[in-house]
């Protein structure tokens, strides 16, 4: 059968609408399945025999978004117009996969105008290149192919229009539908005073505005199941479709504007009163502090990997005295990543729930150690990343220390070295924040540094291990800097992760780990915590897990400043009965930090 043959048999009826429709609605399924899987490892099938509603609830929520855009076909003289459609859906659904395998999150509003924050970082982008990744784009390409040469163009009838407006129409009213039931159940919930007090803890959840399009609003397991926007995004593109998603998060932003500032609820004043010193001394630290951010630090290779020491100085630090050692450190930060484990470490406080707090609060005030020291510098190797020039003022910070135009340090052997030179002619105690940068996605230190490639190890394994290597070697001069001079009787050095880095799933790291005894899992890594201190007797090794947001209270303790008006969420990871008797809990902390960041509250509240 010749290709002429083919277009004439399809420019005769509707045949040419009703083949481009179903091709359309199969490619974007296709998409659809695709991502589902890369994020979640699995379709569901089996509750068709054990839960057909729920069965109808899943497949109907990733089929309604693709009907309603097929039905557009209909409506239209040409398809050149699903081109660009399947365009932006790879664009879309790319970035999500992306950012949820470097972050394991799914973008939202916020998200998405934090581009320019990647500026000398795009690189790292190829690390997770995948066959998923180049699946949307194969697909689009075939798709395109397939239209332009066989289908020709043709004319809608009356009734071919009719049915595609009927089918955009009534899938569009099951769309304004769940925004009407969503209003309505909001209201309703408040105002009803019988059904209040039975459902009072859901009914009173700001997360009643949730809003779900193209599929069912399923109110009551979306409350009890999602606690913030992260938990509701991973929720909703499980659940409905990575297509359906694009507009609810723009949605969701409307509803609940992530960069607003609020009054504090007065309810909350007395679970944040706790938490503050109204008579602050003003004493001064009885220790120098340097503090240093490893980048994407994991506890894992803190130990002999494939019969190799990665991180000897380090290593050999943790065995040694005045040393707290924590493995199992939860990292805490969101969407600003290397940002919020920045400000967690520097403040006490935990990010917004949604966006980049640095970004949308950068200039709120916040509480830090570093008020507490008349010298106190914040070393940052990459200018122009998250806002370090607002934020160092507003953290407290006296002065930031970074490459001057024109100029480029050699990774972290040049942060180091700038590092050294700081705390060397500082001539009154101090406060040194260093913010690694070598051990960041690719993995690409450039540097002349021994290698050790095992057999059989994944690539990006290995080049994130020999990373590690690198930036040990650099923190390892600081240490013998600091060991042998009269500052090791009056500095605490704290050593941590900003962040974990392994933590979507990836079965092909914890099969190898598996096989060579590693101790690491990719859905359920730490990162470390070193603390070295003249305070600290003998050698402190905690294996109870911790949170990062413990780092703050620990070190205003060490220092000697614990009546410092912020004492922090977590607690000082000294104190054994605090550790084990948190009066806060980790949740609760985020809800509260969220609230305080968005209403400026050590600016409105606590320093009028």
């Amino acid at each position: 059968m010749s290709l002429s043959s083919i277009r004439s048999w399809f420019a005769k009826g509707n045949r040419a609408s009703w083949f481009v429709f179903g091709l359309f609605c199969v490619v974007l399924f296709t998409k659809t399945m695709i991502f589902h899987f890369s994020v979640n490892y699995g379709i569901l099938v089996s509750s068709l025999w054990k839960n057909p509603t729920e069965f109808v609830r899943f497949w109907g929520g990733k089929l309604v978004p693709i009907l309603f855009l097929g039905g557009f076909i209909f409506l239209s003289k040409r398809f050149w117009w699903t081109y660009i459609v399947n365009l932006i859906i790879d664009l879309w659904c790319i970035a999500n996969l992306f950012y949820f395998k470097a972050n394991g999150l799914f973008l939202s509003y916020e998200t998405m105008k934090m581009a320019d924050n990647m500026s000398g970082f795009w690189d790292s982008l190829l690390s997770y290149m995948g066959w998923d990744i180049v699946s949307f784009v194969l697909i689009s390409i075939g798709y395109a192919l397939i239209v332009l040469c066989i289908i020709p163009h043709q004319t809608q009838n009356r009734s071919c229009i009719l049915f595609g407006a009927v089918m955009v129409l009534s899938l569009l009213i099951s769309v304004l539908d769940n925004v009407f039931y969503a209003k309505v159940s909001y209201s309703w919930g408040h105002t009803n005073s019988a059904v209040a007090e039975v459902h009072d803890k859901m009914l009173a959840s700001e997360k009643y505005k949730y809003y779900y399009p193209f599929g069912h609003v399923y109110y009551y397991a979306c409350v009890e199941t999602c606690t913030d926007y992260n938990s509701w995004a991973c929720f909703y593109v499980k659940e409905f479709s990575i297509l359906s998603y694009f507009p609810s998060c723009i949605v969701f932003n409307i509803l609940q504007p992530a960069g607003d500032l609020i009054a504090f609820p007065t309810d909350d004043i007395e679970k944040v009163e706790h938490l503050i010193y109204k008579e602050s001394l003003s004493s001064k630290p009885k220790t120098n502090l340097i503090f240093v951010l490893f980048e994407s630090l994991e506890s894992w290779p803190l130990q002999s990997v494939c019969g190799y020491s990665y991180m000897p100085n380090l290593e050999n630090l943790i065995k040694e005295n005045n040393i707290l050692y924590c493995d199992k450190l939860k990292s805490q930060v969101k969407h600003a990543n290397s940002m919020d484990g920045q400000m967690i470490d520097a403040t006490g406080m935990l990010p917004i729930a949604n966006g980049a707090t640095c970004i949308l609060f950068g200039t709120d005030r916040f509480p830090s150690y570093a008020e507490c020291f008349s010298n106190s510098a914040i070393l940052n190797p990459a200018p122009g990343m998250w806002r370090q020039s607002i934020v160092t003022k507003n953290y407290q910070f006296k002065q930031l220390i970074e490459p001057r135009k024109g100029e480029k340090w050699n990774g972290d052997k040049d942060l180091i070295t700038n590092l050294i030179q700081y705390i060397d002619t500082v001539d009154t105690t101090f406060c040194a924040f260093a913010i690694t940068v070598s051990s960041h996605v690719p993995f690409a230190y450039g540097s002349t540094h021994p290698r050790f490639e095992p057999d059989g190890m994944p690539t990006i394994m290995s080049a994130y291990l020999n990373c590690l290597s690198y930036t040990d070697s650099c923190i390892g001069s600081l240490i013998e800097h600091i060991k042998y001079s009269e500052l090791a009787k009056n500095t605490t050095i704290v050593i941590s992760g900003d962040h974990t880095i392994f933590r979507s799933v990836d079965e092909e790291f914890d099969v190898f780990a598996k096989q060579h005894n590693i101790a690491m899992q990719t859905t359920k890594t730490y990162t470390p915590l070193i603390i070295y201190s003249p305070f600290i007797e003998g050698n402190i090794q905690i294996t109870d897990t911790c949170y990062q947001m413990d780092i703050y209270p620990t070190i205003m303790h060490l220092i000697g400043c614990e009546d410092y008006y912020w004492k922090g969420f977590g607690v000082n990871l000294l104190d054994s009965v605090a550790r084990h008797n948190r009066p806060i809990s980790e949740q609760e902390a985020y809800r509260l930090s969220d609230m305080m960041i968005r209403s400026d509250y050590f600016r409105q509240y606590l320093h009028k």
